[in-house]
Protein backbone atom coordinates (compact mmCIF):
# COMPACT_ATOMS: atom_id res chain seq x y z
CA UNK A 1 0.00 0.00 0.00
CA UNK A 2 2.83 2.38 0.91
CA UNK A 3 4.57 1.74 -2.42
CA UNK A 4 1.33 2.38 -4.29
CA UNK A 5 0.90 5.66 -2.45
CA UNK A 6 4.45 6.72 -3.30
CA UNK A 7 3.87 5.77 -6.93
CA UNK A 8 0.69 7.85 -7.01
CA UNK A 9 2.49 10.86 -5.52
CA UNK A 10 5.33 10.51 -8.04
CA UNK A 11 2.92 10.32 -10.98
CA UNK A 12 0.93 13.27 -9.63
CA UNK A 13 4.11 15.38 -9.28
CA UNK A 14 5.16 14.44 -12.79
CA UNK A 15 1.85 15.65 -14.23
CA UNK A 16 2.03 18.84 -12.17
CA UNK A 17 5.54 19.55 -13.47
CA UNK A 18 4.53 18.82 -17.06
CA UNK A 19 1.48 21.07 -16.71
CA UNK A 20 3.61 23.85 -15.23
CA UNK A 21 6.20 23.52 -18.01
CA UNK A 22 3.49 23.82 -20.66
CA UNK A 23 1.99 26.87 -18.91
CA UNK A 24 5.37 28.57 -18.50
CA UNK A 25 6.29 27.99 -22.14
CA UNK A 26 3.15 29.85 -23.22
CA UNK A 27 3.36 32.66 -20.67
CA UNK A 28 5.07 36.04 -20.57
CA UNK A 29 5.15 38.06 -17.36
CA UNK A 30 5.69 41.81 -17.73
CA UNK A 31 6.18 43.87 -14.55
CA UNK A 32 6.17 47.67 -14.51
CA UNK A 33 8.02 49.39 -11.69
CA UNK A 34 10.77 51.95 -11.13
CA UNK A 35 12.28 49.46 -8.67
CA UNK A 36 13.94 47.21 -11.24
CA UNK A 37 15.25 44.70 -8.69
CA UNK A 38 11.71 44.24 -7.39
CA UNK A 39 10.33 44.00 -10.94
CA UNK A 40 12.75 41.22 -11.87
CA UNK A 41 12.09 39.21 -8.71
CA UNK A 42 8.34 39.69 -9.10
CA UNK A 43 8.41 38.59 -12.73
CA UNK A 44 10.31 35.43 -11.86
CA UNK A 45 7.92 34.73 -8.99
CA UNK A 46 4.82 35.21 -11.15
CA UNK A 47 6.23 32.73 -13.67
CA UNK A 48 6.48 30.10 -10.95
CA UNK A 49 9.63 31.06 -9.09
CA UNK A 50 13.30 30.35 -9.72
CA UNK A 51 12.98 26.93 -8.08
CA UNK A 52 11.02 25.84 -11.16
CA UNK A 53 14.19 26.41 -13.21
CA UNK A 54 17.09 25.92 -10.80
CA UNK A 55 17.33 22.88 -8.55
CA UNK A 56 19.67 22.56 -5.54
CA UNK A 57 23.22 21.74 -6.58
CA UNK A 58 22.83 22.76 -10.22
CA UNK A 59 25.26 24.93 -12.16
CA UNK A 60 23.69 27.99 -13.76
CA UNK A 61 25.07 29.92 -16.72
CA UNK A 62 23.95 33.53 -17.08
CA UNK A 63 24.42 35.62 -20.21
CA UNK A 64 24.03 39.31 -19.44
CA UNK A 65 24.28 42.10 -22.03
CA UNK A 66 26.55 44.14 -19.77
CA UNK A 67 29.52 45.20 -21.88
CA UNK A 68 28.35 48.63 -23.10
CA UNK A 69 28.88 51.98 -21.35
CA UNK A 70 26.03 54.22 -22.50
CA UNK A 71 22.79 54.31 -20.55
CA UNK A 72 20.09 52.26 -22.24
CA UNK A 73 22.64 50.08 -24.05
CA UNK A 74 23.29 47.61 -21.22
CA UNK A 75 21.10 45.64 -18.84
CA UNK A 76 20.38 47.61 -15.70
CA UNK A 77 22.52 45.87 -13.06
CA UNK A 78 19.64 45.82 -10.54
CA UNK A 79 17.95 43.29 -12.83
CA UNK A 80 21.07 41.16 -13.18
CA UNK A 81 21.62 41.23 -9.42
CA UNK A 82 18.05 40.00 -8.87
CA UNK A 83 18.71 37.04 -11.19
CA UNK A 84 21.93 36.12 -9.38
CA UNK A 85 20.28 36.37 -5.95
CA UNK A 86 17.36 34.23 -7.12
CA UNK A 87 19.73 31.55 -8.44
CA UNK A 88 21.63 31.22 -5.19
CA UNK A 89 18.44 31.33 -3.14
CA UNK A 90 17.15 28.43 -5.25
CA UNK A 91 20.22 26.42 -4.27
CA UNK A 92 22.54 26.80 -7.27
CA UNK A 93 25.98 25.38 -6.56
CA UNK A 94 27.58 27.74 -9.08
CA UNK A 95 26.55 30.75 -11.11
CA UNK A 96 28.81 31.34 -14.10
CA UNK A 97 28.94 34.47 -16.25
CA UNK A 98 29.26 33.05 -19.75
CA UNK A 99 30.55 36.44 -20.87
CA UNK A 100 32.82 38.47 -18.60
CA UNK A 101 30.93 40.72 -16.17
CA UNK A 102 33.14 43.42 -14.71
CA UNK A 103 33.02 44.65 -11.15
CA UNK A 104 32.51 48.14 -12.59
CA UNK A 105 29.23 46.92 -14.07
CA UNK A 106 27.96 45.65 -10.71
CA UNK A 107 29.05 48.88 -9.01
CA UNK A 108 26.71 50.90 -11.21
CA UNK A 109 23.91 49.56 -9.01
CA UNK A 110 22.93 51.21 -5.73
CA UNK A 111 22.45 47.63 -4.48
CA UNK A 112 26.10 46.72 -4.91
CA UNK A 113 27.16 47.13 -1.27
CA UNK A 114 24.17 45.10 -0.11
CA UNK A 115 24.91 42.18 -2.42
CA UNK A 116 28.65 42.41 -3.10
CA UNK A 117 29.42 39.21 -1.18
CA UNK A 118 26.91 37.25 -3.29
CA UNK A 119 28.15 38.82 -6.52
CA UNK A 120 31.72 37.87 -5.61
CA UNK A 121 30.62 34.22 -5.80
CA UNK A 122 29.73 34.53 -9.48
CA UNK A 123 32.39 32.79 -11.59
CA UNK A 124 33.38 34.08 -15.01
CA UNK A 125 34.60 32.89 -18.38
CA UNK A 126 37.21 35.62 -18.10
CA UNK A 127 38.58 35.15 -21.61
CA UNK A 128 35.16 35.90 -23.08
CA UNK A 129 35.55 39.64 -23.17
CA UNK A 130 35.61 41.73 -26.36
CA UNK A 131 37.48 41.00 -28.55
CA UNK A 132 37.31 37.36 -27.42
CA UNK A 133 39.75 35.01 -29.15
CA UNK A 134 39.70 31.23 -29.31
CA UNK A 135 41.64 29.11 -26.85
CA UNK A 136 41.32 25.38 -26.27
CA UNK A 137 40.66 25.77 -22.55
CA UNK A 138 37.57 27.96 -22.71
CA UNK A 139 36.12 27.40 -26.19
CA UNK A 140 35.01 24.65 -28.51
CA UNK A 141 34.60 24.66 -32.29
CA UNK A 142 31.42 22.99 -33.47
CA UNK A 143 31.79 21.21 -36.81
CA UNK A 144 28.04 21.17 -37.40
CA UNK A 145 24.81 22.49 -35.93
CA UNK A 146 21.81 20.30 -36.67
CA UNK A 147 19.29 22.30 -38.69
CA UNK A 148 21.56 25.31 -39.28
CA UNK A 149 21.33 27.03 -42.66
CA UNK A 150 24.15 29.59 -42.66
CA UNK A 151 26.32 29.39 -39.55
CA UNK A 152 29.31 27.06 -39.87
CA UNK A 153 32.00 26.05 -37.39
CA UNK A 154 31.21 28.56 -34.64
CA UNK A 155 33.60 29.02 -31.71
CA UNK A 156 31.56 28.89 -28.50
CA UNK A 157 32.40 28.99 -24.80
CA UNK A 158 32.59 25.45 -23.39
CA UNK A 159 30.75 26.47 -20.24
CA UNK A 160 27.55 26.76 -22.27
CA UNK A 161 27.56 22.97 -22.56
CA UNK A 162 28.62 22.37 -18.97
CA UNK A 163 25.91 24.27 -17.07
CA UNK A 164 22.63 22.65 -16.09
CA UNK A 165 20.58 25.81 -16.55
CA UNK A 166 20.93 28.68 -19.01
CA UNK A 167 19.48 32.09 -18.18
CA UNK A 168 19.51 34.74 -20.92
CA UNK A 169 19.44 38.34 -19.60
CA UNK A 170 19.20 40.70 -22.61
CA UNK A 171 18.13 44.29 -23.07
CA UNK A 172 15.58 45.14 -25.77
CA UNK A 173 17.23 47.90 -27.81
CA UNK A 174 17.94 49.14 -31.31
CA UNK A 175 20.54 47.53 -33.54
CA UNK A 176 21.72 49.13 -36.76
CA UNK A 177 21.65 45.92 -38.81
CA UNK A 178 19.08 43.62 -37.20
CA UNK A 179 16.76 46.45 -36.02
CA UNK A 180 16.44 44.80 -32.59
CA UNK A 181 18.85 43.13 -30.24
CA UNK A 182 17.10 41.12 -27.55
CA UNK A 183 17.11 37.49 -26.39
CA UNK A 184 17.75 35.83 -29.77
CA UNK A 185 20.65 38.11 -30.68
CA UNK A 186 22.10 38.14 -27.16
CA UNK A 187 23.33 34.58 -27.73
CA UNK A 188 26.13 36.04 -29.85
CA UNK A 189 27.70 36.76 -26.47
CA UNK A 190 28.82 33.13 -26.15
CA UNK A 191 30.94 33.31 -29.34
CA UNK A 192 34.43 34.53 -30.14
CA UNK A 193 34.89 37.75 -32.08
CA UNK A 194 35.99 35.76 -35.14
CA UNK A 195 32.69 33.89 -35.19
CA UNK A 196 30.64 37.06 -34.76
CA UNK A 197 32.63 38.92 -37.41
CA UNK A 198 32.00 36.01 -39.78
CA UNK A 199 28.26 36.42 -39.26
CA UNK A 200 28.60 40.02 -40.39
CA UNK A 201 31.01 39.54 -43.29
CA UNK A 202 30.56 36.09 -44.84
CA UNK A 203 27.17 36.73 -46.39
CA UNK A 204 26.49 37.87 -49.96
CA UNK A 205 27.51 41.37 -48.88
CA UNK A 206 28.90 43.07 -45.77
CA UNK A 207 26.36 43.24 -42.94
CA UNK A 208 23.72 41.45 -45.02
CA UNK A 209 20.77 41.53 -42.63
CA UNK A 210 19.21 38.32 -43.92
CA UNK A 211 22.44 36.30 -43.61
CA UNK A 212 23.27 37.78 -40.21
CA UNK A 213 19.78 37.04 -38.88
CA UNK A 214 19.97 33.47 -40.16
CA UNK A 215 23.34 32.92 -38.49
CA UNK A 216 21.99 34.27 -35.20
CA UNK A 217 18.93 32.02 -35.42
CA UNK A 218 21.19 29.07 -36.26
CA UNK A 219 23.28 29.81 -33.16
CA UNK A 220 20.19 29.51 -30.97
CA UNK A 221 19.78 25.90 -32.16
CA UNK A 222 22.86 25.02 -30.11
CA UNK A 223 21.04 25.58 -26.83
CA UNK A 224 17.79 27.31 -25.90
CA UNK A 225 17.65 29.26 -22.65
CA UNK A 226 15.67 27.83 -19.77
CA UNK A 227 14.68 31.31 -18.63
CA UNK A 228 14.78 34.79 -20.16
CA UNK A 229 14.73 37.99 -18.10
CA UNK A 230 14.62 41.02 -20.39
CA UNK A 231 15.37 44.64 -19.51
CA UNK A 232 12.81 46.99 -21.06
CA UNK A 233 13.26 49.72 -18.47
CA UNK A 234 15.25 52.52 -20.13
CA UNK A 235 16.49 51.45 -23.56
CA UNK A 236 17.97 53.06 -26.66
CA UNK A 237 15.73 52.99 -29.71
CA UNK A 238 18.25 54.69 -32.02
CA UNK A 239 21.99 54.38 -32.66
CA UNK A 240 22.22 50.84 -31.29
CA UNK A 241 23.73 48.71 -30.14
CA UNK A 242 26.26 50.96 -28.41
CA UNK A 243 24.52 54.33 -28.26
CA UNK A 244 24.21 57.01 -27.16
CA UNK A 245 20.72 57.11 -28.57
CA UNK A 246 17.18 58.21 -27.96
CA UNK A 247 15.93 56.67 -24.72
CA UNK A 248 12.52 55.02 -24.42
CA UNK A 249 11.47 54.65 -20.80
CA UNK A 250 9.07 51.78 -20.17
CA UNK A 251 10.13 50.70 -16.68
CA UNK A 252 9.33 47.05 -17.43
CA UNK A 253 11.09 43.78 -16.79
CA UNK A 254 9.78 40.96 -18.97
CA UNK A 255 10.17 37.32 -17.97
CA UNK A 256 9.45 34.17 -19.98
CA UNK A 257 10.87 31.05 -21.58
CA UNK A 258 9.93 31.40 -25.26
CA UNK A 259 12.71 33.08 -27.27
CA UNK A 260 10.50 34.12 -30.15
CA UNK A 261 7.48 35.25 -28.16
CA UNK A 262 9.66 37.23 -25.76
CA UNK A 263 11.41 39.09 -28.58
CA UNK A 264 8.10 39.70 -30.41
CA UNK A 265 6.52 41.14 -27.27
CA UNK A 266 9.50 43.34 -26.44
CA UNK A 267 9.69 44.54 -30.04
CA UNK A 268 6.14 45.88 -29.84
CA UNK A 269 6.73 47.27 -26.36
CA UNK A 270 9.51 49.58 -27.54
CA UNK A 271 7.56 50.66 -30.63
CA UNK A 272 9.18 48.58 -33.37
CA UNK A 273 7.34 46.36 -35.83
CA UNK A 274 7.90 42.60 -35.35
CA UNK A 275 7.96 41.99 -39.11
CA UNK A 276 11.00 44.29 -39.35
CA UNK A 277 13.02 42.05 -37.03
CA UNK A 278 14.57 39.29 -39.12
CA UNK A 279 16.09 37.44 -36.16
CA UNK A 280 12.62 36.81 -34.71
CA UNK A 281 11.29 35.48 -38.01
CA UNK A 282 14.31 33.24 -38.61
CA UNK A 283 14.13 31.84 -35.08
CA UNK A 284 10.43 31.12 -35.57
CA UNK A 285 11.21 29.25 -38.80
CA UNK A 286 13.56 27.05 -36.77
CA UNK A 287 10.71 26.25 -34.37
CA UNK A 288 12.40 28.05 -31.50
CA UNK A 289 9.22 29.72 -30.30
CA UNK A 290 5.79 31.19 -30.99
CA UNK A 291 5.69 34.40 -33.09
CA UNK A 292 1.91 34.85 -32.75
CA UNK A 293 1.33 36.68 -29.48
CA UNK A 294 -2.40 35.94 -29.63
CA UNK A 295 -1.39 32.37 -28.74
CA UNK A 296 0.67 33.48 -25.73
CA UNK A 297 -0.63 34.25 -22.24
CA UNK A 298 0.64 37.70 -21.34
CA UNK A 299 0.41 38.77 -17.69
CA UNK A 300 1.06 42.46 -17.15
CA UNK A 301 1.44 43.90 -13.67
Amino acid sequence: MKNKALLFVSIFCLFVNLAWAQTASNTIVSVKSTDFYYAAKTGISKLGGMTQFVKPGQKVGILINSAFDEKGAYVNPDIAIAVVVECFEAGASEVIGLQMITNEYWQRSSLYERFKDILAKVKMVESNVFPATYNETDYIRLDTIMGAKSLVKPEIVKALFEVDVLINVPIAKHHATTKLTCAVKNMMGVCTRATNVGMHLKGPKRNDHDFLAQCIADLNLVRKPDLIVTDVTEVIITNGPGGPGEIAKHDRVVVGTDLVAMDAYCTQLIGFEPEDVYTTAKAAEHGLGEPDLSKVKILEF
